[in-house]
Parts: structure tokens; C-alpha cells; sequence
């Protein structure tokens, strides 16, 4: 395929009501935020940043218009695909495209008692029904090592070599550097394009030569997503490590451990920055902790980006 995912995308949180209806009209700010700054090449909704698992398909399907419809000439909307069986997931796919998606980025299938280190068949097979039952550009969701889901690196790149669909892979590595570059070696080494995106610690994953990232930090600070891309690929590294000095102690904040508040994270942060309402979630989901949020708010404060 000719169609590319590169630059920054963002990883897209779904604003709710206080009775947790969805917020249409705040995912309209959210989105217009984000889209006024260029180099945002994509929205990228219903996945872990959006709380996807937790959305009605009326809600999944409305995320998409509405991003749709803020976006400028030259953006596009990714839909996360996460589903308990792979029909649902056709259909969601399905749906997606039919609400105006240019692409899909799958999570791993979910499956009873799954390791996918020790068994990427079922991986590999999801895959391939998907590809086969609906024509959409598919973005690859590669999670961390410590997860039971997480493909080793030899599955992803095994899926990309089998499903011509495969444009992208976002590579949710954290931390570990070589694991990251033991994918983007792979896709390197393929006999087409597929477009490698990082997710957090942008500055050591951009030098490596990532294609750009996809990542929830662009919900509220998406022109220092792109000030870093643009740096590193024009070969200013001076420039890139003042900024990478810069957001140490947000990206410190938002990425600590335990990893399963992050998401929840991008929603306080974005909340600080004064483009949400609130910064609830969708349960089983649970608050931030206090501490948490002080921490977020003491970072954002030091780099002049508070707003309430």
C-alpha cells in the first residue's frame, strides 16, 4: 500500500460528562488542539489512550465522526481495534471504515491463557482474518515485553512479512532501546515500507530512526512532539537534547511505574493544560492517585504549561 502513517500522531483520550457520558463537545476541543499543529499527521482513537475497551460501538463509531470532522486537509483518523473475538473485531474494523477511518491499528487478540512469546500462531492468525475480511490500511499494536501480550520482536515483523495490509507497528517498548531496535531492524529489512512509531522516551527512539511517534503525549503538548521529531530529522541534535532536558521531569511523571495509570495520566495532564473538564475514566479504570496528579501538575508547572 501505498498510504503511510509517519510524523506524530496522537494517541487520542476520550473526554466524559461527569455522569461519564461521552463529551462530544470536549472531544471537539481535545481534537482541535491537536490538529491545529502542523505535523500532526493523525488522531488515533479507541484505543488504550481512549479507553476504547470501555466505549458502546454507537460511542466507538461517534469518536470517529467527530474527529473526522475537526481534523484539517492532510490528517486522518486511526481507529484502535480491540475486541473478544476476532468477528467482533471485523466488525469493528468494518465499522471504522465505514465512519471514515483511514486505517486500524489492532491490539493483540485476546485469548484464555495466551502467552505470545510461546504461541504467536494466534497472533499471527488474527491477523490474517482481519486483513482478508475488511481492505484497510493496519497498524500493528506491539506491547511491552512484560506484558503476556506482547509479540516478540520476530512475530511483529513476521505478521508485517504476511499481511501486505501492515503499514505500521507502534512499539510500546518503554525503555528497552534494543528490543525497539530489534523491530525496526526487521522492518528495515522488509521488501516494502512499514512505518516504525514510538510511544514514549521520543528523543532515544527518534535518534534510533523512528518514522515518528504515536503517542499520547500529543493530547496536550503536540507542538513539543513535533519541535523534537523536526529537530532530530533535520539533524539538530543540540536542539533535540535541549528539548529532551526540557520535558525529563513531565515524560518522568507520566511514564512511571505502575504502567496502567498512564493512560489516565495523558488525562490529567491534559486537564492541567486546560483543554478537558475533568480528568475521569471509565471503570474498572480507577482515579489517579493524589500524589500522582501533584507530581503531574509540579512537572507541567516548571515548564510553564498549567492553565488552571
Amino acid at each position: 500500500m501505498s498510504f503511510k502513517l509517519e510524523g506524530i500522531l496522537s494517541a487520542n483520550v476520550t473526554p466524559f460528562k461527569d455522569n461519564f457520558d461521552l463529551d462530544e463537545a470536549g472531544l471537539r476541543r481535545l481534537v482541535r488542539y491537536q490538529a491545529k499543529v502542523d505535523g500532526i499527521t493523525a488522531v488515533v482513537c479507541n484505543a488504550g489512550a481512549g479507553e476504547g475497551a470501555t466505549l458502546t460501538r454507537e460511542e466507538r463509531v461517534r469518536c470517529i465522526e467527530i474527529i473526522g470532522e475537526e481534523i484539517g486537509q492532510g490528517q486522518c483518523v486511526v481507529a484502535g481495534i480491540e475486541a473478544l473475538s476476532t468477528r467482533e473485531a471485523i466488525q469493528q474494523t468494518r465499522d471504522a471504515k465505514d465512519a471514515g477511518a483511514a486505517a486500524v491499528m489492532l491490539t493483540p487478540p485476546h485469548v484464555y491463557d495466551w502467552s505470545s512469546t510461546a504461541n504467536p500462531e494466534f497472533a499471527v492468525q488474527y491477523f490474517h482474518d482481519i486483513a482478508k475480511a475488511v481492505d484497510i490500511p493496519i497498524t500493528i499494536f506491539h506491547y511491552p515485553a512484560s506484558t503476556t501480550s506482547g509479540y516478540a520482536p520476530e512475530t511483529a515483523i513476521r505478521i508485517a512479512r504476511e499481511v501486505n495490509s501492515v503499514i505500521a507497528v507502534k512499539v510500546a517498548s518503554g525503555a528497552n532501546i534494543r528490543r525497539y531496535e530489534q523491530v525496526l531492524r526487521g522492518m528495515r529489512a522488509l521488501p516494502r515500507h512499514v512505518s516504525v512509531l514510538a510511544t514514549s522516551s521520543l528523543f532515544q527512539h527518534f535518534v534510533t530512526g523512528a518514522d515518528g511517534a504515536l503517542t499520547g503525549f500529543a493530547n496536550f503538548a503536540p507542538e513539543f512532539c513535533v519541535s523534537l521529531f523536526k529537530a532530530v530529522q533535520d539533524g539538530n541534535l543540540d536542539k533535540a537534547r535541549e528539548l529532551h532536558e526540557i520535558n525529563w521531569a513531565l515524560e518522568a511523571a507520566v511514564y512511571k511505574a505502575p504502567n496502567v495509570y498512564k493512560h489516565s495520566r495523558y488525562k490529567v495532564a491534559a486537564y492541567f493544560a486546560g483543554l478537558m473538564d475533568n480528568f475521569l475514566v471509565r471503570a474498572p479504570q480507577v482515579p489517579v492517585p493524589e500524589g500522582e496528579v501533584k507530581l503531574i501538575h509540579d512537572a507541567m508547572h516548571k515548564l510553564g504549561m498549567v492553565r488552571r
